[in-house]
């Protein structure tokens, strides 16, 4: 291991220069602060390439035993062959200096940056001011005229607005703005490996967690206070320790509530608590006085929505190519295999760059004792695919556009260039879950395309395959035959044979289907709110169907006849008949004119409900408008219409129709006049008779026997 280790990352003079470059653009943006490891000595010297020796020495040594006890191991490891064969090239070849990383030279500097801000607090070193160089050092002379002929721009890019970050202010506590920093990109760019390099570079202790195995929030919330609060008894290593939790975007979103509520928990001033608060704050812990750095592969996963907000957000770009090929040359040449330029330039285009694939598919070759690697052997094999589920937006145009030819291939046979051309989309495709989504964006983007198809029949050949591709989904949802789902990636793989160009697409986002439903809703709505308030005479004779296609088409023909906007009293007979009949057929399918304002202010009358959208096409000619007096008068007249009706139908419902009075309120008398019929009185005059009458009541007060009759049972039943 140790001899792999040298061979490839031992010290040269180019390996110093590349060093004192990097110590130069650091001296820039991030104040070194050597302390203890000389920085009188940084001051004073005049040879990068020998303070980059001097220098890379004192980290090795502060790197502590346990990376020379590991190197021990492998050592061991690289004398039996057994035990190097379990070894991963990964671990064994991973960097372990700054200068060794792989990633974004930018992305590196401000993760430095970053861990640099917690200085003060950490290890007590105050902030040094950047000094900024003067305009006429940083910059050529120009003329002012040039200056005010380039307009500046009101929104700042994404560097500006990072190094604005980075470049604010400390809070109270002399801590940076964002406490947590997030590191997203796909997977195998070297994240985590960045994390830890960088750590151990700004002198800290790494502490790692995987958030994806500690789901409990409880754990996650004694883990991270353990990490952050924390330091080592056993042991020398007294440095301070920096929490790295790998997988962030796995944990649930309690999990992250509670990291966000240990990053924003707040302390009284001064650095004391509130009165009374002094037990809960001995319980719920301190302030976060130690970095946190979360690596994720989505950032816009749900669970994430809140710390993106507040965390230090760097998104890793892809992985230089010629990086990427010159470690991996290194690396073969270390292990004793041989493989050219372009062998290794095809296997990151097949990885994609990722690191992690392409190391362990070297290691799987060597392990199986390939000495060399050749074009065929890597274009042939099925390991090294990136496993990752990319965007729709790159599937969509790595379909619609055909690949660059690279150096080499002009001599390819057109049927293996085309062979090539469908494995690629059909294992695209088919890495791809969403096809639905990934079948709607080929639909609503394909007449787009720059190809040429004088004739159409590529275009009739889409639309077949489309059609058999609806058949196929009917048949695997209604049957449950899901065995057919193997042939939906073929489609995209058809479409890229007939419409793929050079050019570069522009792909929109398919929104015909979504709107589609939409539409077809509030039609719906349209037609049960007209439906449910129409008469009965007419309901019983009109269904859904019907009432689109063939009613309401000549219903607004009918309802829409030539009126001249004046007082009705001076229609004619006739106006005043069609008026008549116009308000009983609007009321008859409950319509009217309901007035609206316009965005601009003015005042129009809309048909309510509007089953002008349901019948009219937008492309079609529209119907003979009227004047807006002629729709106030017809809404008017609708209104006094139904006013009229509703007061009849309530008299008619009130004809003959006597209060009646409850049953404890009533008389004898009231029963009693309702039996012996009232006779018409004689004079109406006051102060006149009323009239006689035949019957007369006498009350004798006591007790009499004159009408008492003796009834028997037998007469009663």
């Amino acid at each position: 291991m140790a001899d792999d280790y040298e061979a490839l990352y031992g010290i040269e003079d180019d390996y110093e220069n590349q060093f004192a470059d990097e110590l130069e653009v650091l001296a820039e943006i991030n104040e070194l602060d050597c302390g203890k490891r000389g920085s009188s000595f940084f001051c004073s010297c005049a040879n990068p390439r020998l303070f980059a020796r001097h220098y890379l020495t004192q980290i090795d040594e502060e790197f502590g035993e346990g990376e020379g006890e590991e190197e021990d191991e492998d050592d061991d490891g690289d004398g039996n062959n057994e035990g190097a064969s379990h070894t991963l090239w990964v671990d064994r070849f991973t960097p372990r200096h700054y200068t060794q990383l792989l990633s974004d030279d930018y992305t590196n500097r401000c993760l430095l940056k970053w861990l640099k801000l917690w200085d003060t607090v950490v290890f007590g070193r105050e902030k040094v001011a950047k000094k900024r160089k003067a305009v006429s050092e940083s910059r050529p002379p120009f003329k002012a005229s040039d200056a005010e002929s380039q307009p500046q721009s009101k929104w700042k890019s994404k560097t500006q607005l990072t190094e604005e970050i980075l470049d604010s202010e400390l809070d109270s506590h002399k801590r940076p703005k964002h406490k947590v920093a997030l590191l997203c990109g796909p997977p195998g760019l070297g994240k985590t490996t960045l994390a830890h390099v960088i750590a151990k570079h700004a002198g800290y202790n790494v502490v790692e967690m995987n958030a994806s195995d500690d789901r409990s929030p409880e754990i996650f919330k004694t883990r991270i206070e353990a990490a952050t609060q924390m330091k080592s008894v056993l042991g020398n290593n007294e440095r301070p320790n920096c929490l790295i939790i790998d997988e962030i975007d796995g944990a649930p979103t309690a999990a992250i509530a509670m990291l966000l509520s240990l990053v924003n928990r707040k302390e009284g001033k001064d650095g004391e608590a509130a009165p009374g608060a002094g037990r809960k704050k001995r319980k719920d812990g301190g302030l976060l006085l130690r970095p946190i750095v979360c690596i994720c592969n989505d950032q816009y996963v749900p669970a994430l929505r809140h710390l993106r907000q507040q965390a230090f957000t760097l998104t890793f770009p892809p992985t230089m190519s010629s990086r990427l090929i010159q470690r991996l040359h290194e690396i073969v040449s270390t292990k004793g295999m041989k493989a050219d330029m372009g062998v290794l330039t095809t296997l990151c285009e097949k990885a994609e760059n990722d690191i992690r694939s392409c190391v362990n598919t070297l290691q799987f070759l060597h392990g199986q004792g390939q000495k060399e690697l050749s074009m065929r052997m890597v274009q042939t094999m099925k390991i090294g695919l990136k496993d990752q589920n990319k965007s729709l937006f790159s599937v969509w145009q790595e379909i619609f556009q055909l690949p660059k030819p690279q150096s080499g291939q002009e001599r390819r046979p057109p049927l293996s260039a085309v062979a090539q051309r469908f494995n690629n989309v059909l294992h695209l495709t088919t890495s791809t879950g969403d096809h639905e989504k990934l079948t709607q964006g080929l639909y609503d983007n394909f007449l787009n395309m720059k190809f040429k198809d004088p004739g159409l029949s590529s275009v009739c050949l889409g639309l077949e395959w489309l059609q058999f591709t609806d058949n196929l989904n009917r048949t695997i949802r209604h049957g449950q035959n899901f065995q057919l789902m193997r042939y939906l990636p073929f489609l995209p793989v058809a479409f890229h044979l007939l419409f793929a160009a050079i050019n570069v697409p522009r792909i929109s986002y398919p929104n015909s289907h979504s709107d589609a439903q939409t539409k077809l809703a509030h039609v719906q709505s349209l037609l049960m709110c007209l439906l449910g308030e129409i008469s009965p005479g007419i309901r019983s004779r009109v269904s859904m169907e019907p009432l689109v296609l063939e009613t309401l088409c000549l219903l607004l023909d009918i309802i829409s006849p030539k009126l001249r906007p004046v007082n009705t009293q001076l229609y004619s007979s006739r106006e005043k008949q069609q008026l008549s009949d116009l308000i009983g057929t609007m009321l008859s399918y409950n319509l009217t004119y309901h007035q609206e304002r316009t965005v601009d202010g003015q005042y129009i009358y809309v048909l309510d409900p509007n089953v002008e959208e349901i019948s009219r096409f937008p492309d079609l000619p529209t119907r003979r408008p009227m004047t807006y007096q002629a729709k106030q008068l017809i809404s008017r007249e609708i209104e006094l219409e139904k006013m009229r009706r509703s007061e009849a139908l309530l008299l008619t419902r009130n004809v003959n129709k006597k209060p009646s009075r409850k049953n404890h309120a009533q008389r004898l008398e009231t029963v009693l006049q309702s039996v012996i019929p009232e006779k018409e009185p004689a004079e109406k005059l006051i102060g006149k008779a009323v009239g006689k009458s035949d019957v007369w009541f006498r009350f004798n007060e006591g007790v009499s026997n004159a009408v008492r009759h003796n009834v028997c049972i037998k007469d009663l039943l």
